[in-house]
């Protein structure tokens, strides 16, 4: 036995198998398949690292269907790290799977600034020109396997150029470095300006490295775990050689991902935006005018799961006088995003995300905030597939747009 079979064989015999993991898992409420809970997945790793099952398609697809929610953790007893045993049995078989093109795809801009350049001028010809609603027309990305990618590509927007350095507009009270991602800057450039303005209007200086790249999330949970660990390693340089006080997320999964970074030097300072913002000693009270709206919370996952800091948000929107907020139930779990899982699977996220959006809906909202991009750009594309119009934002466009 090698030793990596031997590391995932302890972590899984951490696991009693009680049960109490399997009410909270989205594969599993909609399947009621053991091999679809957490500990029936925990199972079937720890057969194969035992050399009692061998590679199989079935095993693949039941590791594979995971959405890694991490619900399950957060309600486990015995504490099993059960994301981190699916990432490295994933990068342990990482060569008997095949990645869809569309997965291929977004791995290839994720990690290239000069590839998210180049999509960005083929995004603003595809729908400048009328082109996308030609091609939908047609069916092409469907006949391409591109419809699941292409559904959630959001309107154009027009950005600037992002500098490395904002300063604070008011007296300086730190710096802090701003996690952008891969995506945020391409496809939700309003969160980022949103955040650099929040950040310097309450007196903060803000770094934003131009050597900063994807955190690896998509790398990791694929099984590509060189891959992530190379973006790691470039991330830790881009914000070795400043003095802050925080790394500063507006994706949570992003922030997740970061925060479990080997170098707690790095992983310590990491926060999502409205948790830091909440935690700071700054008086909005005097800087928010009145929104009188309706707002659907949404809690990703990775904010629920992962850094556990959700009640932030919440805490957060309630200083924006007239602000009316109704958080989504427990009851709702996963959104079926999950990072590329909806590339991947799309009758479960879809499945999932029907669910939300039912809910969701029941309540009359003019906005559904949620903090993860991710989570907001498929939550969009089901609204948009609905016909409805409600905007999908972040927590902190919202808090922004209350400034004074």
């Amino acid at each position: 036995m090698n030793e990596i079979k031997k590391q995932l064989l302890n972590v899984a015999d951490s696991c009693v198998k009680c049960g109490i993991c399997a009410p909270h898992c989205p594969t599993y409420t909609h399947t009621q398949n053991e091999n679809e809970s957490p500990r029936g997945r925990i199972a079937l790793i720890q057969a194969w690292a035992g050399g009692h099952l061998g590679i199989t398609d079935n095993l693949l697809n039941h590791i594979d269907n995971c959405l890694l929610c991490r619900a399950c953790e957060k309600a486990c007893p015995a504490v099993v790290p059960y994301g981190k045993l699916i990432d490295d049995f994933r990068a342990e078989i990482h060569e008997e799977q095949s990645t869809p093109i569309t997965v291929k795809i977004v791995k290839s801009i994720a990690e290239s600034k000069r590839v998210q350049r180049s999509v960005q001028l083929i995004l603003n010809v595809y729908q400048q020109n009328k082109l996308q609603k030609t091609a939908r027309l047609l069916r092409l990305p469907k006949l391409f396997g591109l419809n699941e990618l292409d559904r959630l590509v959001p309107n154009y927007q027009e950005k600037e150029t992002l500098k490395n350095y904002y300063a604070a507009k008011n007296e300086a009270k730190g710096d802090v470095g701003l996690f952008v991602g891969c995506m945020g800057e391409l496809f939700d450039f309003a969160t980022v300006s949103a955040a650099i303005k929040v950040l310097t209007q309450i007196g903060f200086n803000v770094h934003l490295p131009n050597n900063q790249t994807c955190c690896g999330a998509l790398a990791l949970h694929d099984g590509d775990k060189n891959g992530s660990l190379k973006l790691e390693q470039q991330n830790k340089i881009a914000f070795e050689n400043k003095d802050l006080q925080a790394i500063v997320t507006i994706a949570s999964g992003c922030g997740t991902t970061l925060r479990e970074y080997s170098a707690k030097n790095f992983s310590v300072k990491v926060m999502d935006i409205s948790h830091f913002l909440i935690h700071t000693d700054f008086d909005f009270s005097n800087t928010l005018k009145p929104l009188d709206e309706n707002v659907r919370l949404h809690s990703p996952c990775s904010l629920k799961n992962g850094l556990r800091t959700d009640k932030s948000v919440s805490k957060l929107l309630q200083k924006i006088p007239e602000l009316k907020i109704s958080p989504l139930p427990e009851t709702i779990q996963c959104c079926g995003a999950a990072g590329s899982y909806s590339l991947r699977h799309d009758k479960m996220a879809k499945t999932l995300l029907n669910e939300l959006l039912t809910t969701a809906l029941e309540t009359p909202s003019d906005y559904l905030v949620s903090s993860n991009i991710g989570c907001a750009l498929h939550i969009a594309a089901g609204l948009r597939e609905r016909g409805e119009k409600i905007e999908v934002i972040h927590p902190i466009v919202l808090l922004a747009r209350s400034f004074i």
